[in-house]
């Protein structure tokens, strides 16, 4: 039996291909699909910068 995955790897690993995108739809969506999650304040401070693809 393989073991559970693990959910708070999986979420950071989402955030790099967010950062790695850079556009403000793929932040927005990480935003809206996990709206409690600690990373969700560096994601609203990438848009608020600006300069996204």
């Amino acid at each position: 039996m393989l073991p559970p995955p693990d959910t708070e790897a999986a979420v950071q690993s989402e955030y790099a291909r967010v950062q790695a995108k850079g556009t403000r739809e793929a932040y927005e969506r990480f935003i809206r699909r996990h709206p409690d999650h600690p990373l969700v304040e560096k994601a609203r401070e990438a848009l608020a910068k600006g300069g996204l693809k």
